[in-house]
Order: structure tokens, then sequence, then C-alpha cells
């Protein structure tokens, strides 16, 4: 019964940590993807000016 629950709470852990990293890495590529469209943004404002 010790087993079980310990593979259980091993499972549990390692979706959990999935499931943070993968949160991560959507909102540092969504950081990214909105820094370069301001650095578009600047580049367009300047080829306008």
């Amino acid at each position: 019964m010790k087993e079980i629950l310990d593979i259980i709470v091993l499972i549990l852990f390692v979706f959990m940590l999935a499931m943070f990293i993968i949160g991560f890495n959507k909102q540092q590529i969504k950081k990214h993807k909105d820094k370069l469209e301001e650095i578009e943004k600047k580049k367009k404002d300047k080829i306008n000016e």
C-alpha cells in the first residue's frame, strides 16, 4: 500500500513540476514576443518620421 501511495505522490509531483515549467516557458515566450513587437513598432515609427 505504501508503494502505491509513493508512486501516486511522485506522479503528482512530476505533473505539477511539468505544469510549472510549461507555464513559465509560455510566460517567457510571451514576454519575448511583446518585446519583438515593440521593437518592430519603434522601427516603423522611425521610418514614418
